[in-house]
């Protein structure tokens, strides 16, 4: 089945832990496969699902379902890179979602993330903030990310993960896009990034995420540029953003970047480079 995983974070950091200038709060929902395409929205959240396709488990002479790509494209034999060690042991962390033997759900490490961005409304600077952002993570889970440009793809709260008239035969890639409040309705108030992946499984197999995407507020944040340290926190709210997208859910440690608010921008924490560090060691998959 396929089923989306959203996560809305309310952030708003503050030069100290607990400045009012930030609060945060985030509710998450994990869709159950309901048979429905797309992703409906739900406050705080995203949640959706598609009945299991064919696609990379079909029998001999079945047709493949048209709801997915052929499977196993630029699937290595191995994972293409290693997530790296943290530095110190921690278990501040949760996913979003696990499978039946306990493990993680994620994405390949043996195929690359492909990523497009959005910047009609991208404050200055947003280029690298997000580049800085994507090689922090990349760093942290050992999974290549690749860039594959600017796209025109706008946030929708029915995102197809298969997008084969804009992106070929192949997954859609994470689409991430500065939008406005007016374009992403979730983006409402202090909210001021959303993100979450689309999983998928076979029946009851095993899951792993395919794509994903994530909505920045660019007026909120170019407003936040403008404060002492504002690339940092906002590099801290794309990072807690990505965050969900790999797979992470909130925790209650204040000292962790997947706290529900943002306190000084120091950056991943031990416990969310631990958890990172799992999700980089998620199962291959060449029949997705």
């Amino acid at each position: 089945m396929i089923a989306a995983i959203g996560a809305a974070a309310f952030l708003v950091a503050g030069l100290v832990y607990g400045d009012p200038r930030f609060v945060g709060l985030l509710d998450v929902r994990i869709g159950a496969g309901s048979g429905q395409s797309g992703q409906a929205a739900e406050p705080g959240g995203q949640a959706g699902g598609l009945a299991g396709g064919l696609a990379g488990g079909q029998q001999p002479g079945a047709e493949r379902r048209t709801d997915a790509p052929p499977p196993g494209l630029e699937e290595a034999d191995a994972p293409l890179g290693t997530p790296q060690a943290p530095p110190s042991p921690s278990d501040s962390y949760k996913f979003l979602a696990t499978n039946d033997d306990g493990t993680p759900v994620g994405y390949s490490p043996c195929r690359p993330l492909h990523y497009v961005v959005n910047a009609e409304v991208a404050p200055a600077g947003a280029e690298q903030l997000v580049s800085d952002a994507i090689d922090t993570v990349a760093l942290a889970t050992g999974i290549r990310f690749i860039d594959d440009g600017a796209t025109t793809e706008r946030p929708s709260e029915q995102r197809a993960p298969y997008q084969p008239d804009s992106y070929g035969d192949k997954w859609a890639p994470l689409l991430i896009a500065w939008t406005t409040p007016e374009e992403a309705p979730k983006l409402k108030g202090q909210v001021i990034g959303t993100g979450g992946s689309t999983h998928y499984s076979f029946g009851d197999g095993p899951k792993s995420f395919v794509t994903g995407s994530l909505e920045l507020d660019g007026p909120q944040i170019a407003v936040e540029l403008t404060q002492p340290d504002g690339s940092r926190y906002a590099t801290a709210v794309i990072l807690h953003e990505l965050g969900h997208v790999m797979g992470l859910e909130h925790v209650d440690d204040p000292v962790q970047l997947m706290y529900p608010e943002i306190g000084a921008p120091d950056g991943l924490a031990a416990g969310d480079l631990n958890g990172l560090y799992e999700l980089g060691k998620a199962r291959c998959r060449k029949d997705l």
